[in-house]
């Protein structure tokens, strides 16, 4: 049984990892092109950013290099991801609630890295027992005991959040409930496996080893046992569920809200446009294609129809 457990976890990554990749390429080859309406300000603007301008202040500004502030993007991008700052600013109740179920979230995906590191320095050599293992499994001590409270409190705070603000129950389904339910669930069996068992980051370090050197063993602890089996689900849940905006953040803010290409100055952008306008148009209105005829919206654009009786 133990055995089956070890291959759950390799099939719970291996999961993770390919359907991340299909939701990203599903994404990048499928979603149709957006309006490009930029949301200012644009953090690459560099200095413009502080008062929302752009780069086509300048005169003539298509003959110019268009210069982007990379650092502006990280930092904006960092002080989003850690501190949730739009929702702080916007929507306060709220992010009493998520940064919490964030933070959480954060601290239990990087005490797994950590822990990862910790089984390469035991395959170097260290010891289980000695003073650099010592110090990183405190460390995971304090970051999953922490992590599972927060994760705990932020998924109910977030569960009552959507049964009991009108503007949330209206667009919260079942999905919503489930995925964060189960979230809060992971969070409430990895603090009964660290109240319950002697050190946590022992049984978490020495799977990580075992399964790195395949060595299916038992760590010792059923309750962790079962706060895994929790986690390998949840690895397959992320992508496919409306969790998987974790992996879609760089280009909903990259290519769709930041994205400010002019279509003069790019040829790719040229090309899709000239794909685009070769659709057929199925519109059928008085104003677009009265007729309903058999026209791409190149076709209808440059057409043109007269106004009916009465309209100007």
């Amino acid at each position: 049984m133990i055995t089956i457990f070890y291959l759950l976890g390799y099939l719970a990554l291996i999961g993770f990892i390919v359907t991340s990749f299909l939701k990203i390429r599903a994404y990048m080859s499928k979603t149709p092109s957006h309006i490009r309406w930029e949301l200012y300000p644009i953090p690459h603007e560099g200095k413009r950013a502080a008062y929302g301008g752009s780069y086509m202040e300048e005169v003539n500004w298509w003959e110019h290099k268009h210069t982007v502030d990379h650092m502006g993007d990280i930092y904006f991008l960092l002080r989003e991801i850690l501190f949730l700052e739009a929702t702080f600013h916007h929507n306060r109740p709220l992010w009493y609630r998520t940064y919490p179920f964030h933070v959480g979230l954060y601290l239990l995906m990087g005490g797994a890295i950590i822990l990862v590191i910790a089984a390469i320095l035991r395959l170097l050599g260290c010891s289980p027992d000695g003073w650099l293992i010592g110090l990183i499994y405190w460390f995971i001590q304090i970051m999953s005991f922490v992590g599972c409270v927060c994760l705990l409190y932020g998924g109910i705070g977030l569960m009552v959040r959507r049964l009991t603000d009108e503007g949330l129950r209206m667009f919260s389904t079942f999905e919503h409930f489930f995925s964060i339910g189960l979230f809060a669930m992971f969070g409430l069996t990895g603090l009964i496996t660290w109240l319950t068992n002697e050190s946590f980051a022992s049984c978490a370090g020495d799977f990580v080893y075992n399964a790195l050197t395949l060595n299916f063993v038992g760590v010792g602890s059923g309750g962790f046992i079962v706060h895994m089996l929790l986690g390998f689900f949840l690895m397959i849940l992320i992508p496919v569920s409306f969790m998987s905006h974790i992996l879609l953040k760089y280009f909903l803010y990259h290519d769709i809200r930041w994205e400010d290409i002019a279509t003069c100055t790019s040829t790719k952008r040229q090309a899709v446009i000239n794909d685009i306008l070769q659709y057929k148009c199925t519109w059928a209105a008085p104003h677009i294609n009265p007729k309903g005829e058999d026209k791409t919206w190149v076709q209808v654009a440059t057409s043109g129809y007269p106004c009916q009786e009465g309209e100007k």
